[in-house]
Formats: C-alpha cells, structure tokens, sequence
C-alpha cells in the first residue's frame, strides 16, 4: 500500500525499536520518507542507518536534533558541538534538513534571548549552509518552554530569518495562532518541512496528538494553504501519544495518510 510520495512517517509515532527494524517497519506501512531521531541513529551506527534506510527504498525526510541550547557559555559550547556533529550525521544519511528547537531562554526576556539566540548559533548556521543542509526551528508549546523560546509560528519565522535559517510548521503548535493564515504565507518561503497530527477538544495531557481528520485542527484549509504558498516538501506525519497507540500505529497511519493524502491531491 503506497502513499502519497510528499509524506513522511516520523520515527517518534512509532515504539522504540532500532532503526533498522524502524526503516523496515516504515516501508511496509506505504510511505517512502522517514524522519529518524538522532539518539536512533547514533545507537544505530551512521553508516549502518543510512545502508537502512537505503535498504528499505526510503528517503530520510528530515533528522530531528531536538533542542539546541543558548541560555549560558557552557550551554552554548555544548550545543554547538553537538549540532555541527548532526549537521555531519544529516551529510551521511541523505536527511536534507535538520528539525530542532531553540533551547530555552533562562533568565532572558524574549527579544534579548532572540539575539542571543541567533548569535550563539551563527556557526552551525554557516556549516549547514556550507553543507547543503536546511537547519530549521519549529514552534512548540509553551508546555516545551524549557526547550524553546519559539511557541507561535510568527515568532519562529522571526527567529530563523534573525539566525539565517529556516522553519519548519509543526501544525500540532501553531494551528490556534490568531494570525495562523498571515503566518503561514510568510514562513513557507523559509520552510523545509511540514509536520502535520491533529489536537481532539478535551485532551489536555501530553502527548495528545490524534490522527488527521479525527479532531478540531483545520486541516482541511491549512494543508491546502501551505501548498497554494508554494511548499512543496515534505508532510511529516508526527503522531504521538494513546491515541494512536490504542488503534494501531500501522493503521492509524495509513488512514492519516489517506486523510492528508487526499488534501494533497486536491491542492
């Protein structure tokens, strides 16, 4: 069973497993990218997950690094080691972009930790850049703020044209934003990838993502908005917590990719 070819399975929807057995289990469910986390393939081995993947016919659509980290020297050091050594990793394995969040802020307000933020990571940017690797933020809940400073969509793009990057739209954090439509014109220019679930009125632990189509998130407008901006990426299905769990990760997949897929044909 195929999907359609722009959707991608996040690695995070699924039970811990290697990558290998990951990749393979991907394949089988239809969809031809998968989005891997870094700790799977550095406990894989990087040249083992890349003749993985390859292995199962799949492209790597984007390498999760989760957060970088600014808020002190130490932190920042840290982290700049860290990225250039995923900046590397995502070379190896064929990801073309790296998704990520900003680390949080400590005691900075906002638009200081902004400048901060963009100036501790101006080397990993140039690096990416150098490497043909697209490096981008997403927005995520303020529930994260620990590991991020972005939570609207706005501010992510403000964040990633302030750092030299790009954004990637985690649709899960941003669809209530009240400039949602506005936002999402001005970030799919600087967009490498869309990460796409849906959000069930009453669900208030996390995580609580739903499959697309069971739940209030207007996909139906903002999938077919992204697309008439020009995105023409991938749509990385990220589906975490029971609810996916309680139907079956293979089938609720398929049916968020027939969901998304549909949307996508008639955009």
């Amino acid at each position: 069973m195929s999907m359609h070819p722009s959707i991608s399975i996040n690695t995070l929807c699924l039970p811990a497993a290697p990558l290998g057995a990951l990749a393979e289990r991907v394949a089988r469910i239809g969809a031809r990218g998968i989005s891997p986390d870094l700790d799977q393939v550095t406990a894989f081995g990087v040249a083992e997950s890349a003749r993985a993947v390859r292995a199962a016919g799949l492209e790597v659509a984007t390498l999760t690094h989760r957060a970088f980290g600014f808020a002190t020297p130490i932190e920042t050091g840290t982290a700049r080691e860290r990225l250039l050594r995923s900046i590397a990793i995502a070379g190896e394995i064929g990801a073309p972009t790296i998704i990520m969040t900003t680390g949080g802020r400590g005691a900075l307000g906002w638009p200081r930790a902004a400048e901060v933020f963009a100036d501790a990571l101006a080397p990993c940017a140039e690096a990416a850049s150098k490497a043909g690797i697209r490096l981008g933020i997403e927005p995520t809940s303020h529930l994260y703020s620990d590991v991020s400073i972005a939570h609207r969509l706005t501010d992510a793009t403000i964040l990633a044209r302030k750092a030299g990057i790009d954004v990637m739209i985690d649709l899960f954090a941003c669809w209530v934003d009240a400039d949602i439509d506005v936002a999402i014109a001005d970030a799919v220019p600087l967009t490498g990838l869309v990460q796409v679930s849906d959000y069930v009125y009453g669900d208030r632990g996390l995580p609580c993502r739903a499959v697309p189509g069971d739940g209030a998130v207007p996909l139906d407008r903002l999938i077919p908005a992204i697309v008439r901006a020009g995105f023409q990426g991938w749509f990385d299905l990220e589906i975490i917590g029971p609810r996916l769990q309680a139907e079956g990760e293979d089938a609720g997949l398929r049916r968020a990719a027939d969901f998304i897929g549909n949307l996508l044909e008639a955009a």
